[in-house]
């Protein structure tokens, strides 16, 4: 448990930089959010920085029109800091400005992380990187403010999946209520600020893209794949939901989404329901994340890097299919 450590590390030194990873969701921004009011609050200075900047679909978060997207030249950091980030590279340009701060701690929940910090707190066991971020306000004896609580929220919210993945335990909702109560915020405007804000342009696209939907003969697999113009047409927030739609298919235990991104850049998106490791599958790729849900990067083209996924979850499909089952993250 290394929380006490990075309480440590937090009270000795005066400047931070916070940084999550690359087409950050509302863990991950809302993370280093709720982490930079944290740290305003004990005197310290701190800069958000981001690769891409902040993502329209997030616009909306408390304090996102601070994160910049790059820096005008050297950080004097003293510490830098990694929000749900389970490898460096996934900070992208990011990494540049962190590499010059003096200690690198990394905060995380995926069972994927690299143990790249100098000072590593991953909580495999945790819901979301918000949670770990709401204790560690705990171990500080501060109570998030207004703003913190939304951001903390809706990092939850994402990464529970509204609070249907297996991974809601008691005490997530006792910590929802509790930032639901501080941000005096209804669930509802969240939920629509999450899920609700798509342009017409791509949602026709999505109707565009689930006619690719695929599955193998005994439906076990299923997959969609999005060459790379569609990729433009669609937006974020219609390709980060994108997996959950061949993982909806009553006969599939292992979905994936193909999103083309460049000339042989193929990034995936994987999902199970509870029975297949999907983590493992991503590794093979240099990829990782969760059980339930994982990505990953492959050179490639889409026939090529469909071919070798396909390969690689074969071998890791139980021999007898199980179909109906609830599905889990």
């Amino acid at each position: 448990m290394s929380l006490p450590r990075v309480v440590q590390a937090i009270r000795r030194h005066r400047r931070f930089l916070v940084a999550a990873h690359v087409n950050p969701e509302a863990d991950a921004l809302g993370s280093a959010l709720g982490l930079a009011g944290l740290l305003r609050k004990l005197g310290k200075r701190v800069q958000i920085l981001n690769d891409g900047g902040t993502p329209e679909s997030l616009r909306f978060l408390p304090g996102s029109d601070r994160v910049a997207a790059t820096l005008p030249g050297p950080t004097d950091a003293e510490v830098a800091i990694t929000v749900d980030v389970p490898v460096f590279a996934r900070v992208g340009a990011s990494a540049k400005w962190l590499k010059q701060a003096g200690q690198l701690i990394s905060i995380d929940h995926h069972v994927s992380h690299d143990r790249f910090g100098d000072i590593n707190w991953v909580d495999p066991a945790a819901a979301a990187t918000g949670q770990m971020i709401y204790r560690l306000f705990r171990a500080f004896r501060i109570a998030p403010s207004k703003d913190d609580a939304l951001c903390l929220y809706a990092a939850l919210v994402i990464d529970t999946g509204s609070f249907k993945y297996r991974n809601t335990t008691p005490e997530v909702h006792r910590i929802a209520a509790d930032l639901l109560e501080r941000a005096r915020i209804s669930p509802l405007v969240v939920s629509q600020q999450l899920y609700e804000t798509h342009h017409l342009r791509g949602l026709r696209t999505l109707g565009v893209v689930l006619r690719r939907l695929q599955a193998t003969p005994d439906g076990r697999v299923a997959w969609v794949e999005v060459p790379r113009r569609l990729v433009r047409q669609a937006g974020p927030e219609i390709l980060d939901e994108l997996v959950n739609y061949p993982r909806a298919i009553k006969t599939a235990e292992v979905a994936f989404a193909m999103r083309e991104h460049g000339p042989r850049n193929v990034r995936i998106s994987l999902r199970s329901k509870g029975r297949v490791d999907v983590d493992r599958i991503a590794r093979a790729f240099g990829g990782g994340g969760h059980l339930a849900a994982s990505g990953c990067t492959i050179r490639g083209s889409l026939s090529s890097a469909r071919r070798a996924l396909l390969a690689e979850i074969r071998t890791h499909l139980p021999s007898v299919p199980s179909h109906g089952r609830p599905a889990r993250r």
